[in-house]
């Protein structure tokens, strides 16, 4: 676990300008709203942003009718999605696959590793992502290579990169965090001690916060803010306030942390069970909190209130991945093992629809484009679904 940091055949699909509402979209934050950089793409980093919030400002499908697949392996790390609709997903193929719209392959990277790490889309458009042998990769939108950095030791989670403001680069390799400059050369490194457990996320100021054995807060420079005390925490989001949310996969809890380190709440959904990562937090435009847990019997997904009390929940899904949140409101989520599924559920948690695959299990966050698309991989495949 790395720490912080036949295809279908057919004509491509063109490429469309993305609107108004992408292109000068902020992300998400109160915090950010300034000073946020603008998308790079349809969905451009793990959670669609660095503050990891996991929004879009499209809507995604309204049914379960699947566009297309192509046969593929992919494990923790999802898509992304460029602005001409170009979609990225790293596999266990020890591959980086570019696809176009109509899941025609465009390009191929192979790699020594498997990756298995969402990959990230930097201002220029080209497309950044990590195998798990410790190398970080820049890749320009024709396929080529733009730089290479063997920054240290692999992962075999979701650590995907993200990208803040300047093009600047963090991720989780190995034991530690890294900043990287948009040339590919290392602008810091903080040693955590330990290896992470899921994607950092960044603040508009440059500030880093990476969950290994506890929760640090890294300043822009890369020294060390505060830390917390040990916890079995994962993934991590920044709300509207600049709340810091983490996720524990064991036993299922989410704590939120103020900008200073202090608890603010937590909220514990079971006393069991685990899983391999923790799903991140998304956070919706009203602040709710949305985050999938692994309980006892089955999985589900949580919506929390700003103050930590229960919302709803929604019991479907096991092992419940990283939501997505579209413009209406629908969270969609992936889960489960041995006929894992995709899931749209409504706003109030009721559930919109259900798509079931006989693919393995499926971990990878899943991604909303543009035209009522999303997209999602299995152990076995990779989907679209949509008109």
């Amino acid at each position: 676990m790395a720490t912080v940091v036949a295809l279908a055949l057919g004509p491509a699909s063109g490429a469309p300008a993305l609107p108004p509402s992408l292109e000068s979209a902020p992300d998400g934050a109160t915090i950010a709203l300034l000073t946020a950089p603008k998308p790079a793409g349809q969905w451009s980093m793990f959670m669609n942003g660095p503050m990891r919030q996991g929004r879009s400002p499209f809507v995604g499908p309204q049914s379960p009718h699947l566009a297309w697949h192509i046969p593929t392996e992919t494990n923790y790390g999802g898509p992304v999605i460029g602005k001409d609709g170009t979609i990225y997903q790293g596999t266990d193929l020890h591959q980086l696959l570019a696809l176009s719209p109509s899941g025609v392959l465009k390009w191929s990277i192979p790699t020594p590793y498997r990756v298995s790490a969402t990959p990230a889309i930097l201002p220029d458009g080209r497309i950044v992502f990590v195998d798990e042998g410790g190398t970080i990769y820049a890749a320009n939108p024709d396929g080529s290579i733009s730089w290479t950095n063997h920054a240290g030791v692999g992962s075999g989670a979701d650590d995907g990169p993200a990208i803040g403001r300047n093009g600047t680069i963090y991720a989780g390799i190995g034991p530690a965090v890294y900043a990287f400059r948009s040339d590919g050369t290392t602008l810091w490194s903080y040693q955590l001690g330990g290896n992470a457990l899921g994607p950092v996320a960044v603040r508009p100021d440059g500030t880093v916060y990476a969950a290994s054995s506890r929760l640090f807060a890294i300043g822009p420079g890369g020294s060390l803010l505060w830390e917390t005390d040990p916890l079995q925490i994962g993934s991590v989001s920044i709300g509207p306030d600049g709340t810091v949310y983490a996720n524990s996969k064991l036993p299922p809890t989410v704590y939120a942390y103020n900008s200073d380190g202090t608890l603010k709440w937590k909220y514990q959904a079971d006393t069991c069970c685990g899983v391999d990562v923790a799903a991140t937090p998304a956070i919706g435009t009203d602040g709710t909190i949305y985050v999938g847990q692994n309980l006892s019997e089955h999985g589900a997904m949580l919506a929390l209130n700003p103050d930590g009390t229960l919302k709803w929940r929604a019991d479907y899904g096991h092992a419940p991945t990283s939501p997505a949140l579209d413009a209406d409101g629908t969270i969609y989520y992936g889960g489960g093992s041995g006929t894992p599924s995709v899931f749209a559920l409504n706003p109030d948690g009721s559930l919109k629809w259900e798509y079931d695959t006989a693919d393995g299990y499926l971990r990878t966050a899943v991604a909303i484009g543009l035209h009522h698309r999303l997209y999602a991989g299995t152990a076995k495949a990779f989907y679209a679904f949509g008109p």
